[in-house]
């Protein structure tokens, strides 16, 4: 820059493009001819060419560009240096920018005075830091027992198998023992940005331990404890110890019956005449004879039952067996049975599957289920009867039967009760009510209200049960992934289809009225 212009000179060797050129132009208030200065870059005589005649006053000084983050964690300063030997910006000038753009807080007074001492040009320098902010971390709740041993391990879930020989039906815990373990919170800290502005961090959230029944925590708060020896189960989110009791051998004379708050395990077989009842899960390790079992849980028997006609086995959960023989089992959720049922009464709100061994047989007696029975084969070559009944819980189809026995006994009572109220209605009109019979006929009026409010209710639940129990049957099945013989009986929803010749790799379900097939897939 000279008193009579502006002039550019680009050296053979410099790497300078029009683009950049004309931006510091712009910058300084300086008019030119892009063309012009396209010549000379390309050109590159290393002469100096006047570019502009005239010189604006805001040309000569220096500027200082300013930058914040997106984040306002950072600010940085650009210095565009004067074109003529006009002064430096001091520190207080560049402190002074900063200060316009409301830049405040987390001055780096020596970088600032640096960039002035050292004339640092053309390259954004950062002179301003914030403080960032820390997100807290959440409370960490860490489970010291596999409590996926609860589950049982379905090798191949298409066929629903179970291995009764990996289940890990109870989780034994002993007093004192840790069952789960607290990591505290940390706090986050607010930061502040360069404009002085909080920056708000995320607050951490803690956690309770999951203290469940009979468990304790301990005194630092960071640990739950078994407050007593028994089995560990996890339910509504918590851990609970409930207290098992463990027979070495057989359930016989020599240990008697039993009956239990907590969880029981036979590790040898429960004989014949004897019973066992538990408040949560039944474990038998051999078999189960012509004995009877009640669970609150689920119920576990490695061995099979042999009933001999008068077993009794009925879980609030899943019962588990290697086969049924000549067996009453009843179980308000699903009944798995890896070999075989035969003979035997079986009963599930759920499902019933024998999907296990060579064969699954399901042959004999009958079985009933809310939505599915599945076996590999139904009934048997010599034609034994056998029923199957899906599409209706037990537990549903008992409920209904007990609101209509309740709802006939109703509706026999307000009967009597109309009967006696017009009775005394014609002895008012007759003239010949004493003010005991008006007594009697308020209570008959209030008793007559009362019943046909109890009739309307059982009668709501009456529909709910009935509709409940035609949904169940859109969705119910009876698979046999092998035979299906003769003798066989489907039911379901009152419509009845009897086998009458061997069939293969079939599905029955219900359809418009009437039970239909289909190939199994």
């Amino acid at each position: 820059m000279r008193e009579d212009g502006v002039y550019l000179e680009v050296e053979l060797e410099t790497e300078v493009s029009v683009i950049e050129i004309m931006s510091l132009l712009k910058r300084r208030g300086i008019e030119v001819d892009e063309k012009l200065i396209d010549e000379i870059i390309k050109e590159r005589r290393g002469e100096v060419v006047k570019i502009s005649d005239e010189v604006p006053a805001s040309a000569k000084e220096a500027t200082i560009e300013v930058e914040i983050s997106e984040d306002g964690l950072a600010a940085s300063v650009h210095i565009i240096p004067p074109l003529d030997e006009s002064a430096w910006p001091s520190p207080q000038d560049i402190e002074e920018e900063l200060s316009k753009r409301g830049i405040t807080f987390g001055l780096k007074k020596d970088v600032i005075e640096k960039i002035c001492a050292e004339k640092i040009a053309h390259q954004r320098i950062v002179v301003a830091e914030g403080i960032e902010p820390i997100d807290g971390e959440d409370a960490e709740i860490k489970v010291k027992i596999d409590i996926e041993r609860l589950k049982p391990k379905i090798e191949d879930p298409s066929v629903s198998r179970v291995d009764l020989r990996e289940l890990g039906a109870v989780i034994n815990v002993f007093k004192g023992q840790e069952l789960a373990e607290k990591i505290p919170l940390k706090e986050g800290r607010d930061g502040i940005s360069v404009l002085g502005k909080p920056i708000k961090a995320r607050q951490a959230k803690d956690r309770n331990l999951p203290k469940g029944n009979n468990t304790e925590i301990a005194e630092d708060g960071l640990k739950l404890i078994a407050a007593i020896d028994g089995n560990l189960v996890v339910k509504d989110g918590k851990l609970h110890v409930l207290p098992v009791y463990e027979v070495d051998g057989d359930v016989d004379y020599s240990v008697g019956n039993i009956n239990f708050i907590g969880g029981v395990i036979v590790k040898g077989s429960v004989r014949d005449g004897f019973t066992v009842v538990a408040g949560s899960d039944i474990q038998v390790g051999g078999v189960v004879e012509a004995a009877t079992l009640r669970a609150g849980g689920k119920i576990l028997i490695r061995g099979g039952i042999r009933g001999m006609g008068k077993a009794y086995v009925e879980a609030e959960s899943d019962v588990m067996a290697l086969f049924i023989d000549q067996s009453n089992v009843r179980s308000n959720s699903n009944v798995i049975v890896e070999r075989s049922i035969m003979h035997s009464t079986v009963m599930a709100t759920e499902r019933i599957s024998v999907m296990g061994g060579r064969k699954g047989v399901i042959v004999g007696g009958s079985c009933s289920a809310g939505f599915e029975v599945s076996c590999i084969t139904l009934g048997n070559d010599i034609g034994t009867k056998t029923e199957i009944q899906v599409g209706v819980s037990p537990t549903v189809q008992q409920e209904l039967k007990n609101v209509a026995r309740t709802l006939e006994d109703l509706e026999g009572k307000l009967n009597s009760v109309e009967n006696n109220l017009n009775y005394i209605k014609r002895l008012e009109m007759q003239g010949r009510i004493d003010q005991s019979k008006k007594a009697l006929m308020l209570q008959l009026s209030k008793a007559k209200l009362q019943l046909q409010s109890n009739i309307e209710f059982y009668r709501t639940e009456k529909k709910k049960l009935e509709q409940e129990m035609a949904k169940a049957t859109e969705v119910c099945r009876v698979k046999v992934k092998g035979s299906c013989y003769p003798g066989v009986t489907i039911n379901m929803r009152g419509i009845s289809y009897i086998v009458r010749e061997k069939m293969y790799y079939v599905i029955f379900y219900f359809d418009k009225g009437e039970i239909k097939f289909t190939s199994y897939s």
